[in-house]
């Protein structure tokens, strides 16, 4: 059973992105932390110490979320703004493409 201080932890860690991606991402970040307590199980710790030998390995989650938001939600980000230049691109063109009016005769003395 994963103790309640790492399940709060990849809440933490993973507030920032979408609740899709945001599944994916805890379920990889809890294999990371689950082995990483193993590894410290080997070591000889008990299971509550190899849970925290494991976080702090892991280090703040503040930190980790920024990161996980950046690698997870840069490219819609792109997309998105691809999108807005394109379709502005577009209405600037339709924009010059209508015939201006004749500009008005003017008479010079």
């Amino acid at each position: 059973m994963t103790p309640p201080e790492v399940q709060r932890y990849l809440r933490r860690a993973t507030v920032l992105l979408a609740p899709a991606p945001a599944r994916r991402v805890r379920a990889e970040l809890h294999g990371h932390l689950h082995q990483s307590m193993l590894d410290a199980r080997l070591r000889g710790l008990s299971e509550a110490q190899a849970w925290a030998a494991a976080l702090h390995d892991a280090g703040p989650a503040l930190p980790a979320a920024l990161r996980l938001a950046r690698v997870h939600t840069l490219g819609h980000v792109l997309r998105g703004l691809l999108v807005v230049g394109a379709l502005g691109g577009a209405a600037y063109a339709l924009q010059g493409s209508h015939p201006l009016p004749p500009a008005p005769a003017q008479a010079h003395p």
